[in-house]
């Protein structure tokens, strides 16, 4: 992965951070539930992000090293999207 591709899977981890905290204080001070409940879908949003960014870069790795490790590194790729999905 390159280093800015990894600065910014990590400037949005840390983002989702930031809200997961925040939904944490709006259960703690008892905010209404559809409010909550919003947050946590922005937050579920935020990381099928990170996980397309994640898949989509291992996915070229893979296929870069295809022709030297054969069936090996498919599978391992497939294996990652399907615990993903």
């Amino acid at each position: 992965m390159e280093k800015m591709e990894r600065e910014k899977i990590i400037k949005r981890l840390k983002r989702i951070e930031g809200q997961v905290r925040g939904i944490q204080s709006m259960v703690e001070n008892e905010r209404a539930c559809p409010d909550i409940l919003l947050e946590i879908s922005a937050i579920k949003s935020a990381l099928d992000s990170v996980g397309r960014i994640l898949t989509k870069d291992y996915t070229y790795d893979c296929l870069r090293d295809f022709s030297s490790t054969g069936n090996e590194k498919l599978e391992s790729l497939l294996k990652a999207i399907f615990k993903y999905r």
